[in-house]
């Protein structure tokens, strides 16, 4: 049995919460997802040890990663944010590329891991002048296109298609030193990074898969590793 520590968001109030397209996807493809709580009260060396116990790690979408994290200052666009979940996350990620544990990230995901690992966002794609990424009425809809450097596994993860949804108004400005930008929208925002056994995409296929199957191969994708 593949177990995936699968990351909990904490919204809306009052509540821990996943979209329940990440658990069907792994289910999907014969993973058993293992939820794991992110905030004020977790330890993050403790939930850090339980995804160690796991074989891989999902990191999911949700509220901004605190602009602390990658820079001096807060209020350049960010909102929502959770310090105490990007405590918890932030540890899971390091820890899991210390020891070569694969990770998936989507959307908040992605942007977490890059954090994580080094690098740096685009606190509000709008001001930087990239509008049109949040398009949250059209969640299971491909809406802008996407290009894969060639051998990527972003390539591999797009399963043949080559255009998106878009639900996200941050976007990986550096990478970093660990991990390669792979796949960029038409307006040229990164919409993948990876390591070997790490990816992070920005778009939502846990939201596309109802209507195009060939999105469950992010998930297929993170249990071959």
């Amino acid at each position: 049995m593949i177990r995936v520590a699968v990351l909990l968001g904490r919204s809306p109030a009052k509540r821990y919460s996943v979209h329940r397209g990440y658990v069907d996807g792994l289910v999907a493809v014969g993973a058993f997802p293992v939820l794991v709580p992110a905030g004020p009260g977790v330890d993050p060396a403790m939930a850090t040890e339980v995804v160690r116990a796991t074989d891989m790690a999902l990191m999911t979408g949700g509220d901004d990663v605190d602009p602390i994290l990658y820079g001096p200052t807060r209020g350049i666009g960010e909102s929502d944010i959770d310090p105490d979940r990007d405590a918890v996350e932030v540890e899971v990620v390091r820890a899991a590329h210390r020891s070569g544990q694969p990770i998936l990230g989507i959307c908040r995901g992605i942007q977490l891991i890059a954090v994580a690992l080094g690098g740096r966002l685009v606190a509000d794609l709008p001001a930087a002048g990239h509008p049109g990424h949040w398009d949250h009425e059209n969640e299971e809809l491909p809406v802008h296109g996407v290009s894969a450097q060639a051998g990527s596994i972003a390539l591999e993860v797009l399963g043949g298609t080559d255009k998106v949804n878009s639900i996200h108004h941050q976007a990986v400005a550096d990478p970093g030193p660990h991990l390669r930008a792979s796949a960029w929208s038409d307006d040229g925002v990164i919409e993948a990074v990876e390591a070997p056994g790490i990816l992070g995409v920005q778009w939502h296929p846990e939201r596309l898969i109802a209507g195009d199957p060939r999105h469950l191969a992010a998930f297929k994708w993170l249990v071959s590793q």
